[in-house]
């Protein structure tokens, strides 16, 4: 029973969790593979349209004319979506869900059109291929609807095969015996596997206290946050006299006031960080002089009378013309080509660094706030 259990819960925690197309697509970008991939992809779209041209080399080609139009149709199909790959940019999620609706009913469609169902039937290794692009790039739910399209698919040529008494049955079953774990036991998991990994991966960049991005989250966010090259802010921001807080109601207080802080920072528009113990960092698309207000408000706004013990802090406040302009929008899901990813990775660096001076001069602000008594806003000196 207590195995049953836990895989209960596995399976659960697997189709309960996000797919996460674009986020897995960026970190492939990030890391410089999604130009492998995609021509990786390309080449396996090639291998489909020669296993298609390779039903004439049998010794029972196809014989009738809408079989021999079914595997003509796949065959230059697989060899112009490869070409379509290979030349990219990579595709959106949608056009991903089309691309695996196109593989899988292509494959089917190419099995059934052989002279022999005998002889395609180890064919259907081909939607375990299918089924390696899905795990990587699609979520359960995808993934769960290709294993039932590749489970009609073997069931219907496996009853064509049992049907007719002059095919090897014997052949059949052992193939069968070896689809089973490759074809449907192991992707799910993998994909889990995958998932996981994805979901650690993801949480790296987030404070667990607060909910905030982290400093490191924070750099992966700033060239899609920075969509352009307008004005830029930072604001940093430090709770004053935090360790009489710690001290009169405990490290548990001190967290109750850190994430009190992260709700009232959770303001639209703006990017929000925490950066260390009790300081936290803001940036915003805006001029010094729209910061300064903004800053001024948040003040006010982090204050509360009724709280058990009413927080003020100090901010410094730090302003540039902008980045080099960052040309990823957010939620993007049709991701560029190589020389696109080479000028993503220059605008990275462009908006990283803008921040990080910003964030070190909005730094010395704040404390000349808390040197000044703390609970007001200054404003770093124009570079």
């Amino acid at each position: 029973m207590a195995w049953k259990a836990h895989d209960v819960t596995f399976l659960r925690r697997w189709w309960h969790q996000p797919a996460g197309y674009s986020w897995m697509v960026r970190y492939f970008e990030s890391h410089g593979a999604l130009s492998a991939y995609r021509v990786g992809v390309g080449i396996s779209c090639f291998c489909y349209g020669l296993a298609a041209v390779t039903a004439y080399l049998t010794f029972v080609p196809p014989r009738s004319q809408l079989s021999t139009l079914v595997i003509f149709v796949g065959a230059t199909s697989a060899f112009l979506v490869g070409a379509l790959w290979l030349r990219g940019p990579w595709p959106s999620e949608r056009q991903s869900l089309l691309f695996v609706v196109y593989a899988d009913i292509g494959t089917t469609l190419a099995l059934l059109s052989y002279g022999s169902i005998e002889v395609s039937f180890p064919g259907c290794v081909l939607l375990a291929t299918t089924g390696v692009y899905v795990q990587v790039f699609h979520g359960p739910r995808v993934l769960v609807a290709h294993l039932a399209w590749s489970a009609v698919t073997v069931t219907t040529l496996l009853a064509l095969i049992l049907h007719s008494p002059s095919e090897d049955h014997g052949l059949t079953w052992s193939q069968l015996v070896v689809f089973l774990p490759v074809m449907f036991s192991t992707p799910v998991f993998l994909q889990s596997v995958l998932l996981n990994l994805r979901i650690d991966a993801h949480g790296a960049m987030f404070d667990p206290l607060t909910g905030l991005h982290n400093r490191r989250g924070l750099d992966d966010e700033l060239p899609r946050f920075l969509v352009d090259d307008s004005p830029v802010s930072v604001m940093v921001i430090d709770v004053d006299r935090f360790k009489q807080i710690n001290d009169r109601f405990g490290h548990e207080g001190g967290d109750r006031a850190l994430r009190l802080i992260a709700h009232r920072l959770r303001i639209d528009d703006v990017l929000v960080a925490r950066t260390g113990g009790e300081e936290f960092a803001v940036v915003a698309r805006m001029p010094a002089e729209q910061a300064a207000s903004v800053a001024e408000w948040l003040r006010k706004r982090l204050y509360a009378s009724h709280d058990d013990s009413p927080l003020t802090v100090s901010i410094g406040v730090a302003s540039a013309p902008g980045t080099s302009g960052a040309r990823v929008t957010k939620g993007e899901s049709a991701i560029r080509d190589d020389s696109a990813i080479r000028n993503d990775s220059v605008v990275r660096n462009d908006s990283v660094t803008t921040v990080t001076h910003l964030i070190r001069r909005a730094d010395v602000a704040m404390y000349e706030a808390k040197h000044r008594g703390g609970n007001q806003v200054v404003v770093a000196a124009v570079q």
